[in-house]
């Protein structure tokens, strides 16, 4: 799931090769740099690409601190649907 996570990063901010130089631990705001729109833009993706449902009541800010961490709940989030 974190590869395509990265993938998805990379489609949004439009850098070719994006995915590739990503680290694990790479913060998805700080690092990766995804304004408003960009996030939003990332959260429906993850959703429709990962068929998943994304609950936005339970996803804290600190789950986006890196790449790995944020899979981690993604994870969990499918597991209970």
């Amino acid at each position: 799931m974190i590869q395509e996570i990265k993938l998805i990063l990379e489609k949004i901010k439009g850098v070719p090769g994006l995915a590739a130089q990503l680290a694990d631990s790479a913060d998805i705001i700080e690092d990766i740099g995804l304004d408003s729109l960009q996030m939003m833009e990332f959260m429906l993706e993850v959703e429709s690409q990962l068929d998943l449902e994304i609950d936005f009541e339970k996803l804290d800010f600190s789950y986006l601190k890196s790449i790995e961490k944020f899979s981690e709940v993604l994870q969990q989030m499918k597991k209970t649907h």
